[in-house]
């Protein structure tokens, strides 16, 4: 009984250092807010810009919600300090949004480029 359950431990602790890694697609490591600079000093392939334009696609629709979020609130302050910082929040959360969606673009880009390049 011991052994099984020491077995079952083991095997569960290999599934979960290695989840991480499956799901970025075997070798490719997820992009995230504590790797991203590293990810972006080290791209070379298609699939690691693929991997930046992911993230960042994935920044711009945090941010879009964000943005319905303070919207909403705006809404319910019809005056006063509170619908003003909603109403910031909304602009500023648009603006990272749309530069967001603006760096996934161009990682896209650049993997279409180096794609088309490695097939000349």
């Amino acid at each position: 009984m011991k052994r099984a359950t020491i077995l079952l431990l083991a095997a569960l602790i290999v599934l979960a250092v290695g989840a991480p890694a499956l799901r970025a697609g075997g070798d490719q490591a997820a992009v995230t807010d504590r790797n991203l600079n590293q990810m972006i000093a080290k791209a070379k392939t298609p699939a690691d810009h693929e991997a930046i334009a992911t993230y960042y696609d994935r920044e711009a629709a945090e941010n879009e919600n964000k943005v319905k979020l303070h919207r909403a609130s705006e809404n319910i302050y019809t005056k006063g300090a509170n619908q003003v910082h909603c109403n910031a929040l909304v602009q500023d959360y648009l603006r990272a949004a749309e530069e967001d969606r603006a760096l996934a673009a161009r990682h896209h880009r650049m993997a279409r480029e180096l794609k088309a390049k490695s097939h000349q």
